[in-house]
């Protein structure tokens, strides 16, 4: 998945990506996960499964 972001979006996704270790879809997946599970739209407990399968 591709999205065009902003450039300091673009930037600030790299950088987060780096230091993570990470690929920049698993930074976007990464980010959105913890965005929807910090306002109720995903359980911690299902990411996990999620995970797994």
């Amino acid at each position: 998945m591709t999205a065009p972001f902003k450039p300091l979006i673009e930037d600030a996704l790299d950088r987060f990506a780096e230091e993570e270790g990470v690929t920049r879809e698993e930074a976007l997946e990464i980010i959105a996960r913890d965005w929807l599970i910090g306002n109720g739209y995903l359980r911690p407990d299902d990411s996990e499964e999620e995970a797994d399968g």
